[in-house]
């Protein structure tokens, strides 16, 4: 039975808030972090963008969370993997909830398991969500577990320990598109799903520079009216001009919590705005408040 849902608490680590300064420093230094641990330690309804590759196993319990603004839950044996650069809201998790996670830095591994062909791709722009068997489950969490032992071994205990992790992670990676490849997809709702991540994938790559709906509507085929119609459909209601006003403004947050120092025009221009006037009249319009009174917010 599930358990009830409880509200994920705050954990000010970092702007990475689930993440512990030393967990941080072991993705730095190895470029790989995996273990076991109970609920999301984040703030409610937070947006947040990692830099890392996330996947996680679903051991007990159930959570929910909305992953570029999409809501998803998953229960026991649920697999999820998140790319990096995109926006994870952690919502709610039961009292038992308890996840495998593998976290890492996909600039460590360019070179060998992120040359995905676009065949392969299509897996995830479905969903980031698949169920796993039990046996599926135990073996890849026994991949995980040899990971964990191979980042943990030092270089003099284990020569060539990173060639062994990349292997680790082909392997894991090859075991989740076999299982995907097996999963039922109808049609119509594979192509919509994979219009949504196509639209946030371009605005993941191009926010500092396009900011305009007709730019990404142009990129994927259609007009500017028509594709707005079709998003709001696939988006249960969430035009693409709203999600790209709350992407450019969950960044413009997270840089300001992370450094609080920053000025607002130093923001502003790592933003890709031209001038600080037009970054606050755009926060403005999406938040409400201007970026000096949320960054005041924090400061208190």
């Amino acid at each position: 039975m599930r358990s009830k849902c409880k509200k994920g608490k705050m954990e000010e680590h970092s702007s990475l808030r689930f993440l512990s300064w030393e967990q941080l420093q072991e993705i730095q230094q190895t470029g790989v972090l995996t273990g076991t641990y109970h609920g999301f330690g984040v703030y409610n309804g937070t947006n947040l963008m990692y830099p890392y590759i996330l996947v996680s196993l679903c051991l007990s319990g159930s959570c929910r969370f909305a992953y570029d603004l999409k809501e998803i839950s998953a229960t026991k044996n649920d697999l999820i993997l998140l790319f990096s650069g995109h926006m994870l809201t952690p919502l709610e998790y039961s009292d038992d909830y308890s996840q495998a996670w593998l976290i890492f830095d996909p600039a460590k591994f360019r070179d060998s398991i992120l040359k995905f062909d676009t065949k392969d791709l299509d897996f995830f722009d479905q969903s980031p969500r698949c169920h796993l068997t039990d046996e599926q489950a135990k073996t890849l969490m026994s991949t995980l577990n040899v990971t964990k032992y191979i980042v943990s071994r030092s270089e003099e205990e284990l020569p060539g320990k990173h060639h062994l992790v990349e292997l680790q992670l082909a392997l894991a990676y090859r075991l989740y598109l076999s299982i995907r490849s097996r999963q039922d997809m109808k049609q119509e709702k594979w192509h919509k799903n994979h219009l949504y991540l196509q639209f946030c994938d371009l605005v993941v790559r191009h926010y500092k520079e396009e900011r305009n709906v007709n730019y990404y509507a142009e990129q994927l085929g259609y007009g500017g009216r028509y594709f707005s119609k079709v998003f709001k459909e696939i988006s249960n209601g969430i035009s693409p001009m709203d999600w790209i006003g709350e992407y450019v403004t969950s960044q413009a947050k997270q840089l300001i919590e992370s450094n609080p120092k920053q000025t607002v025009k130093e923001i502003a221009y790592q933003l890709g705005f031209p001038s600080t006037a037009g970054f606050c009249r755009y926060f403005k319009r999406v938040t409400g408040i201007y970026p000096q009174e949320y960054k005041n917010s924090k400061t208190n």
